[in-house]
């Protein structure tokens, strides 16, 4: 009887390793899952499920830089004294019209004006001349704050060679000879005109022109100058004149606002309706000077 042959031992699948590692990997991914999960984003990267893969994303464009907000500024106070204060205007009585005759005086030379005022509800006309024809002529409207000049002309030997045009439909003063332009200022006046203004001023109401009272008047002539003159009351004093002795003169002086104008010196006489009965010119940087004398006054 042959002898039984001994019985090796169960032998194991080649399967089971591969099963095993296959169960092993399913639990790491398991555990890597959920620590992503659990895990804080990283800025700029993204993790994939899959483990050991790390997902880029695709560059988005960057927003705009957020303006800058405006910083709040309390606001000034405003100056009293930076604050401008409106032209002025005035009531205002003209003088009749009439001729006025005056005794020019410039250094040694004296010799004889004649200033011939016109007005009515048409308009006015002012006309300034020597003996030669050189002098002034100014027309124009007479309004609510009296006299509005239009046209301003300066003359010599009788012929108009440069003029100023108040064009108040525009507001603007036009010169000729290329001198330019200015702004029309309310209640402006010309070279020629301001000294029946000054007089109807006073005249509308004398009561207010003590000492240090003042008024101010836009005059522009026709070179192209124009400027502020501010006419302030010096006092009273009494006159001896061509035309005869005024008692009490109302004295008034305006000083030269710029190089090459004229200081201004004013004297109205209340016997005779406020009427400019004196007035003097003086240019500091020539020392020129003009000094005008009344000689005779009529209708």
């Amino acid at each position: 009887m042959p002898a039984p042959r001994p019985v090796s031992p169960p032998r194991r699948s080649r399967r089971w390793p591969a099963a095993a590692a296959l169960a092993a990997g399913l639990a790491a991914l398991h555990l890597v899952l959920l620590d992503a999960l659990n895990r804080p984003p990283v800025a700029g990267r993204t993790v994939s499920p899959v483990a050991g893969v790390v997902l880029v994303p695709v560059a988005q464009p960057l927003p705009p830089p957020a303006e800058p907000r405006p910083r709040r500024v309390a606001p000034r106070a405003l100056d009293p004294a930076a604050v401008l204060a409106p032209p002025p205007l005035y009531a205002v009585q003209l003088p009749p019209p009439q001729q006025l005759r005056w005794q020019r005086r410039r250094g040694e030379a004296e010799d004889e004006l004649r200033l011939d005022f016109e007005h009515d509800a048409a308009g006015y006309r002012l006309e300034l001349a020597d003996g030669a024809g050189d002098g002034w002529a100014s027309r124009g409207t007479v309004g609510v704050h009296g006299l509005e000049p239009e046209r301003l002309v300066e003359r010599r030997r009788q012929r108009d060679v440069r003029a100023a045009n108040f064009r108040r439909e525009l507001g603007r003063i036009s010169f000729s000879g290329g001198a330019g332009e200015q702004p029309l200022q309310p209640g402006a006046q010309d070279r020629l005109s301001w000294l029946l203004q000054l007089a109807g001023v006073v005249a509308a109401a004398p009561q207010r022109f003590g000492p240090g009272a003042a008024v101010e008047l836009f005059v522009a002539g026709a070179r192209g100058d124009a400027g502020w003159r501010r006419f302030e009351v010096r006092g009273v004093e009494p006159l001896a004149l061509p035309a005869g002795p005024v008692l009490a003169a109302l004295r008034l002086e305006s000083a030269a606002q710029r190089p090459y104008e004229p200081a201004l010196e004013v004297w109205l006489d209340p016997a005779r309706g406020w009427l400019p009965v004196r007035w003097r010119s003086r240019v500091a940087e020539t020392g020129a000077e003009a000094d005008h004398r009344l000689l005779a006054a009529g209708s």
